[in-house]
């Protein structure tokens, strides 16, 4: 494949999933030596823009010309241009969890060499090596064996960034690149994506947060509502990203929500977890965990990708099971035991919980099975839940979402849904895994508002976040895993040089 300047050039090109159209009238053209950053809310289109520049979705017939330059030839088809491409996108991470594919890390990788979603051929030696070295060059050799599905999010993300980068891609897309990385993740990460421009890697990267775009970008492009409404020289410096716990944010659209108050039981803990151990595939995940949780506090839990902070989530949700001989008990002296009667009282939003809802899932359906604690709905709603749930969507903006499948909305739509599905029934412990992870600067603000509200309402939060500027103001207290255990527990002010 020969790169010449005009590598793929899009002449009023649309998208559409179903009767829903995706973007307009699409006018843009990559050269040779470019690297772009696509910028842009939740729902503007950024996704399926990367997706129909590097030729994983055609465009919608009779809507304008698409084409690509290979050995020096234009052609309709990206056959050949794909091949010379890598992707890094939640995307995958989310099909490895609905079809539950497991592969190693290894494995995982060595799909980049084909671009396939799983081995369809025996690695060489060769290539076995090539995805050890970048594995290496990723800090991830303890991946190597591990199964992806026993994998962090952070950690699995890490190994979709090898799998695009292990067969040297003459063109890298990236969407969302740092999101669900923690600090240094996200420094090695980019320091990699650099050196691979010095080399001639061509980059287009999606994103929300200027401070996430690469060094090497030359070219801006900004996305709203599926249209182009800009686009020219990359000349502004990237700029830190404000707290989206501010001062001056913007006032609040959730009243809706906390409209009555309620009082934890301060008489006894809410949560209490005693020598608590859990293994998945052979690997330990934590170990000998004692932590409890009052009524009238609120904790952040930080630590490094790998520490065991979601599986710590998952188990106070009642998702998964400890080890025998550790116990969890909930809501003392009541100790509600089985799942159902959990989730009346406990709200769990996180990346893996996004990847379990079906593509066919409505929108409103989606936010309304929080009334149940269920995946779908469980029954029919009344025509109270049903205006209930529509007037949380009108108060977030997403009532165009009431009747958008799951499949045909962002990864940042989505998220809103779900964090609007954990607090539709006034949990009494909300569990929040990276909940501004994908979001836009608005969403951002508006969502760390309600989470507020929810904690004034009477909400015991337990809050998970690579990002301390994330860290809502009424948190009053930090635990800090490394390792699957705990390395500091107690009030946040006291966390000193514990600080990660």
């Amino acid at each position: 494949m020969e790169f010449a300047r005009n590598l793929v050039e899009l002449e009023n090109v649309s998208v559409r999933y179903g009767h829903a159209a995706i973007l307009f009238n699409i006018n843009f053209t990559l050269r040779s030596g470019e690297n772009w950053v696509v910028l842009g809310g939740n729902g503007a289109g950024k996704t399926t823009f990367l997706r129909l520049i590097r030729g994983d979705i055609w465009p919608a017939p009779e809507t304008g010309r698409r084409s690509y330059l290979v050995n020096g030839k234009s052609q309709v088809s990206p056959i050949g241009f794909r091949e010379k491409t890598g992707i890094v996108s939640s995307d995958l991470l989310d099909h490895y969890r609905i079809n539950r594919w497991n592969p190693s890390g290894i494995e995982a990788v060595c799909t980049g060499f084909d671009g396939t979603p799983f081995l369809y051929r025996k690695p060489t030696d060769p290539m076995l090596a090539r995805a050890r070295q970048v594995l290496k060059t990723l800090g991830l050799e303890k991946l190597v064996t591990r199964r992806v599905l026993t994998m962090s999010f952070g950690e699995a993300k890490k190994v979709l960034i090898a799998r695009a980068i292990v067969h040297r891609p003459r063109i890298l897309f990236i969407d969302e690149l740092c999101a669900g990385l923690d600090a240094e993740s996200r420094k090695r990460v980019l320091e990699i994506l650099e050196l691979l421009a010095e080399q001639g890697t061509q980059m287009i990267v999606a994103a929300h947060d200027r401070s996430e775009i690469p060094d090497c970008v030359t070219r801006i492009m900004t996305l709203k509502s599926g249209r182009i409404v800009n686009s020219g020289s990359f000349l502004t410096p990237p700029c830190p990203v404000k707290n989206a716990f501010r001062a001056d944010r913007a006032q609040t659209r959730s009243d809706v929500l906390f409209q009555t108050k309620f009082e934890q039981s301060r008489q006894h803990p809410l949560i209490r977890m005693e020598n608590v151990d859990f293994s998945i595939g052979g690997k330990q995940i934590l170990h000998q965990i004692n932590w409890q949780v009052c009524g009238d506090q609120n904790w952040a839990l930080l630590g490094a990708n790998g520490s065991g902070k979601t599986t710590l989530l998952k188990l106070i949700a009642g998702e998964l099971l400890p080890v025998w001989g550790g116990t969890i008990r909930r809501f003392e002296p009541d100790d509600p035991q089985t799942l159902d009667e959990i989730r009346k009282s406990i709200s769990l939003v996180s990346p893996d919980f996004q990847a379990d809802f079906p593509a066919s899932q409505k929108g409103l359906d989606i936010v309304l099975s929080g009334l149940y604690g269920t995946v779908g709905l469980a029954c029919e709603p009344t025509r109270k839940q049903i205006l209930l749930g529509q007037s949380l969507l009108q108060a977030f903006g997403a009532e165009n979402l009431e009747k958008r499948d799951m499949s045909g909305m962002s990864y940042g739509q989505a998220r809103i849904l779900l964090i609007l599905r954990a607090l539709i029934n006034s949990p009494k412990i909300l569990l929040l895994d990276e909940p501004l992870s994908g979001l836009d600067p608005e969403a951002r603000s508006t969502v760390a508002q309600t989470i507020e509200n929810a904690i004034l309402a009477g909400s015991t939060i337990i809050y998970v976040t690579h990002d301390q500027r994330e860290i809502p103001p009424s948190v009053s207290h930090v635990a800090v895993l490394k390792d699957g255990m705990i390395t500091f527990q107690g009030a946040k002010c006291d966390l000193g040089r514990h600080f990660i």
